[in-house]
């Protein structure tokens, strides 16, 4: 079941944005006629007749801007005509849509087990001696016919992409089978942070009992408590709900004091979440707050925001571990000095901007406003040693997302998070002074800047190129649309492979002309792959493009589609596609 994208008409946007007009001529007794609208100069307020009264509409407020007597997307502003990249060679033969219709469909019958309540990349079992076959093929098979769960320590990150797809794809179409979805993810949300027993603590990645196909680590040595803190460690819940550890010197089992998980006995998890965790659940949760319009759901989101926003505000702008430890890429500080302190900027303003911002939370907010951006003046709340009191802003300039000689040694998790980061901040964050700065350094510092090697619009990475061109600075004033975004966005789609089974791709060496090394030490070429020139990830757009692996057919391997879903629906959504392409 399907609706109708909602317009923002006077009627139906007035009783969220309404603001009186103080002007005799509307006053309560003046008249006016259906069809009379005006909008300002740049497009953030609209003045429309009412049910008989001029009223003024803030536009601007809901990153709306005014157009023929509505409050529109910025990127539908003008109605610009998207291209549909027809002609690609290396396009699929499947249509956009007919894909989404598969992925979807995949996803929930393969890649989602009712019992695990995240998606996962799947091991399909043997046709059997012959184990280049799958027994049952993709087409048919079910979560029942997987072998292996191909889980990890991002499975959070992995499955909260696919919960901001459903998301979207609820705010373009209305189809409650999203929302049936995001149901189910949910409860996996919920577990993935009550089973740390630290509010607001996500865990990496975690195991429940009696589910084949995936298991607790058998080696004691990897619940063996890490000294330092820079190793992921795995724990385990005993039967009277404590979390228990492996002692390195005895080898035995310890119960801790770290209790009352009852719920979760006999199941294991891994703990020192970082970062990259996080800007996937928060950009999920984001996505999920501001579109979902079913209160209960609502309602579980703004439950584990208020958790997460009283956890950093509480220690910091730190993530502190089950055994009251900061995880080891859990500050985000922006003098960590574990990181650039504009890219830990960026991160700790968006988190903490969507817990306000959904929370409602004075105290959030304040920390937001007042700490984060120093909006009241000069205040010293952060106390670490090389923090002073600045907006958080002024660290954004250098952002560290281009590294080394040609952009070499960039960290492409660091620029991932970073445009993560980003979109969070332009869902909510609609002061326009701030909204200017964040356009100016998504086009000028982020997307395509004028002396960076490698700059992100060349890229061929879809998801970057629709976020660009959904909150570039667009209406009055603006340089106009993201034609050349949008056109490379829905090339990269169409050559989208209509299966996520690992096929045979060798790197397109006669693309590349010059290599170099990357920060882990991989050559890498200066040709940016496309689409269809690249082995499937678990999410394309997280990887480089740059990269010259290659891989070799696997029948029985297949990812999970959050990244083609991800980006399919947000270009629905923000009008760069239609659903007849």
């Amino acid at each position: 079941m399907r609706r109708k994208e909602r317009k923002m008409t006077a009627r139906t946007i007035l009783p969220l944005l309404i603001m009186p007009i103080a002007l005799a001529a509307c006053s309560p007794s003046a008249e006016c006629s259906p069809d009379e609208w005006s909008c300002s100069e740049d497009a953030r307020v609209l003045t429309a007749c009412v049910d008989g009264k001029i009223q003024t509409i803030d536009c601007g407020s809901e990153g709306l801007l005014c157009e023929q007597g509505e409050c529109v997307l910025p990127s539908r502003y003008g109605s610009p005509q998207w291209s549909k990249c027809e002609n690609d060679p290396m396009a699929t033969t499947e249509s956009l849509h007919d894909k989404m219709l598969y992925y979807e469909e995949i996803a929930r019958r393969l890649h989602i087990h009712p019992q695990l309540g995240w998606i996962s990349n799947v091991v399909l079992e043997c046709d059997g001696s012959d184990c280049t076959h799958p027994a049952v093929p993709e087409s048919q098979a079910t979560w029942r016919d997987v072998e292996r769960w191909l889980s990890g320590e991002n499975d959070g990150l992995w499955n909260a992409l696919y919960m901001a797809a459903e998301a979207y794809r609820y705010a373009a179409t209305g189809d409650r089978e999203a929302l049936d979805n995001l149901r189910i993810l949910l409860e996996g949300e919920r577990r993935r942070m009550d089973i740390t027993g630290v509010p607001g603590l996500f865990t990496r990645q975690m195991i429940p009992l009696g589910v084949d196909g995936i298991a607790c680590p058998d080696d004691l040595a990897a619940y063996e408590p890490d000294v330092e803190k820079d190793d992921n460690k795995w724990v385990r819940i005993n039967q009277q709900g404590c979390v228990e550890v492996v002692d390195p010197d005895t080898k035995q089992w310890q119960s801790t004091d770290h209790c009352g998980l009852g719920e979760f006995a006999g199941w294991c998890w891994l703990d020192n979440v970082s970062q990259d965790e996080y800007a996937g659940h928060m950009y999920a949760l984001a996505a999920i707050y501001k579109f979902a319009d079913d209160e209960q759901i609502r309602a579980q989101v703004r439950d584990m925001l208020q958790q997460i926003g009283d956890h950093l505000v509480d220690n910091q702008l730190r993530f502190v571990d089950w055994d009251g430890r900061t995880t080891e890429h859990g500050r985000l500080y922006a003098m960590a000095l574990d990181n650039y302190p504009g890219f830990n900027a960026a991160m700790a303003l968006a988190f903490v901007k969507v817990c306000a911002a959904a929370t409602g939370d004075e105290r959030i907010e304040n920390f937001y406003q007042d700490c984060l951006l120093q909006r009241s003046g000069r205040l010293e709340c952060l106390d670490y040693p090389a923090e002073s009191p600045r907006p958080y802003t002024e660290h954004m300039e250098e952002p560290g997302l281009y590294v080394g000689q040609d952009s070499c040694l960039s960290n492409w998790n660091n620029i991932s998070m970073y445009m993560a980061a980003l979109h969070d901040l332009f869902l909510f964050e609609h002061d326009p002074s701030l909204v200017e700065f964040l356009q100016a350094h998504l086009q000028n510092t982020v997307f395509a800047p004028a002396d960076k090697p490698r700059p992100l619009s060349e890229q061929n990475n879809a998801w970057f190129d629709i976020i660009y061109a959904a909150f570039k600075r667009l209406g009055p004033g603006s340089d106009g649309p993201a034609y050349e975004a949008v056109e490379n966005a829905v090339c990269m789609l169409r050559q989208f492979p209509a299966s996520k089974h690992t096929p045979t791709v060798d790197a397109p060496m006669e693309k590349v002309k010059s290599t170099c090394t990357d920060r882990l030490g991989h050559e890498i070429g200066d040709y940016p792959r496309q689409v269809a020139e690249r082995c499937p990830g678990t999410f394309l757009w997280w990887g480089n493009p740059y990269s010259l692996g290659s891989c070799t057919e696997d029948l029985r391997v297949v990812h999970q589609p959050a990244d083609y879903l991800l980006a399919y629906w947000m270009a629905r959504y923000f009008g760069f596609i239609d659903e007849n392409m």
